[in-house]
């Protein structure tokens, strides 16, 4: 049924915005790949995923674009398959209300109907939503597994075509536990947060330590494009702030299947759109936490490739660490191990030597590895390189500063 229903929908040439992690129709992307092979010229657009199928059978017939090397898709980038858009989630959002990124068709899952006969995006709020009110069509996968949440992103039963309904588990990330490097990190990190401020730190190992040394913390808020399994260990801790409306906002939760009941039942948690994210809460500290692959002695930051890889994504990294400087008290953290695993590659370099920067020099504040704290605000050139390679691994410092 769901396969006609595409083969009736889709054009020559339509550009399909797939949904992602939560978000992203298992369903219906099978049903893409079927009608690849009889419609020319489509192309679908996904970004985080973690959906199994894109690392198949592909049809070559499909061409891929994305944002981001993570996932599923950070496969087909190395290979060629998937050409990557470098969008910051701002941009994203821009490109598509311009429509220089096209929307024809949009591929979403979505929670059964309310009783007024609207449905959820579940735990996501992101650029499907501008997406779907600019496509010809929006085909939903409707979910029994998607809850219905807080989140003024809803989309009514006549707005949708509805091709499938399913009852499949949303795809999960289980947290790893981190490192005693990774630790460290978290707890030069916590030193800088107070209490009351607004976190913004992603998801990982890295995420998942700073939040573990935060939970000492009282009336934290949280602003964050993704939130992971350290958001209930913080309620639990008694760190997040349970009174002020709307204290904590996600624009995606990518987790485990606790993390996905414990959201369902809770409703602490709101979902918004990116642009609300980086707007500072008065009085709260805005502290923007966020890693990379590496950065220089001037503050670049590349998160994006690794030698000539792509592997990463500029995602909101540029306009969070804006939203911190922006806000009284605030802080843009770029926090990273001072070196790989396996010890001999340092992430802090001279230049990076990919050309590629994330996040530029003049967007940054503080520089956190194991090895201590570089805050590189209002220091010329000479003077962030000096802090900078103080920070970096002892066994590296030499060839920094030689």
């Amino acid at each position: 049924m769901s396969a006609s229903v595409l083969a009736d929908v889709l054009r020559p040439g339509d550009r399909v915005v797939v949904g992602q992690a939560t978000s992203e129709p298992v369903g219906l992307v099978e049903d893409l790949f079927a009608a690849a092979a009889q419609i020319d010229s489509l192309t679908a657009f996904c970004g985080f995923s973690l959906n199994a199928a894109w690392k198949g059978a592909v049809p070559d017939a499909l061409r891929i674009t994305t944002y981001c090397g993570l996932g599923s898709m950070g496969a087909l980038t190395r290979h060629g398959r998937a050409k990557v858009i470098p969008f910051a989630l701002s941009q994203l959002s821009a490109a598509l209300a311009a429509r220089t990124l096209p929307a024809d068709v949009v591929l979403l899952q979505v929670s059964p109907a309310d009783a007024d006969g609207y449905h959820s995006l579940g735990f996501a709020a992101d650029y499907v939503w501008e997406a779907a009110h600019l496509a010809r069509v929006v085909v939903a996968e409707v979910n029994a597994r998607v809850p219905i949440t807080r989140s003024p992103c809803r989309l009514h039963r006549s707005q949708i075509v509805i091709a499938r309904e399913s009852n499949t588990p949303l795809p999960e990330t289980p947290p790893e536990p981190p490192g005693e490097v990774q630790t460290r990190v978290a707890r030069e990190v916590a030193k800088l947060v107070p209490d009351g401020a607004t976190l913004q730190i992603g998801i990982g190992k890295l995420s998942d330590a700073v939040a573990h040394a935060l939970q000492d913390r009282r009336g934290l808020k949280v602003r964050s494009g993704m939130v992971g399994d350290w958001f209930p260990a913080l309620v639990a801790a008694g760190a997040i702030d349970s009174n002020m409306q709307d204290a904590c906002l996600a624009s995606l939760a990518v987790g485990s299947g606790a993390l996905y009941d414990w959201l369902a039942q809770s409703h602490l948690l709101g979902f918004a759109l990116p642009e609300q994210l980086v707007v500072p809460i008065p009085a709260s500290p805005f502290m923007a936490i966020n890693s990379g692959i590496e950065v220089d002695l001037r503050g670049q930051i590349n998160a994006e490739f690794l030698g000539d890889r792509y592997v990463g994504a500029s995602s909101g990294q540029p306009d969070y660490f804006r939203a911190a400087r922006r806000s009284a008290g605030g802080l843009a953290i770029l926090a990273l191990p001072s070196a790989n695993e396996g010890g001999d590659v340092s992430r802090i370099v001279r230049r990076i030597a990919s050309g590629y920067v994330t996040s530029a020099q003049s967007d940054v504040d503080m520089i956190i590895t194991e090895h201590g704290a570089a805050d590189i605000r209002a220091t010329d050139f000479d003077e962030r390189s000096r802090r900078i390679a103080a920070i970096a691994d002892p066994r590296q410092r030499g060839a920094l500063t030689s």
